[in-house]
């Protein structure tokens, strides 16, 4: 029987105090694959007490003599001297790593595995020696417990928090993941052979996607895996959601701006990237384009009666939940390319966090 692939678990850390508890204790209650593993926390110029609890936590919870099944992974807590930012602390998780391991799974602090993820990442890359990198599946949550198990906040059943813009990008991934030619990959929960020598670049706030470009570079495929699924609290609606959201559009344009294929890549692969790169910068010029032409042909070729029941569908629309949802996300790409046009967005990355209890 061949040997499990070993798994470098990396997970790095800005201020994280309020979810690292949660983070290590789901670890700690998956099953893990039959080999020697690596489990790398690294803390980048952290404020708070993310250093005592995860130096606390990472001892009790990862004790070989009272954990049987975790007796095969190796706990290292260490600090990001490089480069502050995203990039210098996974850059710094990596180095630990090394040659140490044949996977690298890149994962965010305040996710939380389902039970397969870990077994799930494992056997899809020992089953297909092309898969160069994958990608869990997001399930979006209204709380998550405190203690690393997928329920919510109160013990009770998971609430589903996903919109209808996180189900229908779903799609778009599921069906570039049969192609093997996943663009928006989760980074929330990213795995790629180590052997491919992956390292993000400093400035570039958008980590997943900078790796991603790489991925497809050596002409490898990248999936979404349906089993190796992640929870992930869906941010209220409000001014922090809406500043994530601006941020992570500034970090798109940011790297879409700058990733290339090989020329000899596919005309496939070329394809796709130029529409990623073209598409969705212009998608709010073309928005205004079609709703002019639209409302200039209703005046000048119907009836005065049937051009203002037009132009009054037309208004009732773009006043639906769903006209007000484009609106907004039209609105949030104008904003962000505008900002980028500006002053491109730097790696910094802490996020507000609060503790499960509160929430």
């Amino acid at each position: 029987m061949k040997a499990a692939l070993r798994l470098g678990v990396l997970i790095p850390c800005r201020n994280e105090a309020a979810v690292i508890g949660r983070k290590l204790r789901n670890l700690a209650q998956l099953p893990w694959p039959d080999a020697e593993h690596v489990l790398v926390i690294v803390e980048d110029n952290c404020t708070d007490d993310t250093s005592t609890r995860t130096r606390k936590l990472a001892a009790e919870l990862f004790d070989a003599h009272s954990s049987h099944h975790l007796k095969n992974i190796t706990v290292e807590v260490v600090s990001n001297d490089g480069r502050p930012g995203k990039a210098g602390a996974i850059k710094a998780g990596l180095a630990v790593l090394d040659q140490r391991v044949d996977l690298v799974l890149l994962t965010d602090a305040d996710v939380v595995f389902r039970e397969e993820a870990l077994t799930a990442m494992e056997q899809a890359f020992a089953a297909e020696r092309s898969l160069g990198m994958a990608c869990g599946s997001q399930e979006f949550v209204a709380s998550l417990s405190e203690e690393g198990r997928p329920c919510a906040a109160d013990g009770s059943a998971l609430v589903p928090a996903a919109g209808t813009y996180d189900r229908v990008t779903a799609s778009i991934r599921t069906l570039e993941s049969r192609a093997g030619a996943l663009f928006s990959i989760h980074g929330q929960l990213l795995g790629w052979r180590s052997e491919l020598n992956l390292s993000p670049h400093p400035g570039i706030a958008a980590d997943d996607l900078d790796l991603m470009c790489q991925v497809r570079a050596t002409g490898l495929k990248i999936r979404k895996l349906k089993r190796a699924r992640f929870l992930e609290v869906k941010t209220p609606k409000g001014p922090e959601r809406r500043s994530q959201e601006i941020r992570r559009a500034r970090a798109y344009v940011q790297v879409i701006r700058t990733c290339r294929l090989p020329r000899e890549a596919p005309w496939r692969a070329r394809a796709q990237f130029a529409a990623y790169r073209f598409l969705p910068l212009a998608a709010p010029w073309i928005s205004l384009a079609i709703a002019a032409t639209f409302n200039w042909i209703a005046l000048m070729n119907l009836p005065h009666p049937l051009a203002y029941l037009g132009l009054a569908v037309f208004v009732a629309a773009a006043l639906s939940p769903m006209g007000r949802r484009a609106i907004r996300l039209l609105a949030v790409i104008s904003i962000a390319t505008r900002l980028e046009s500006t002053d491109s967005l730097d790696d910094s990355w802490e996020m507000e966090r609060v503790e499960a209890s509160r929430r």
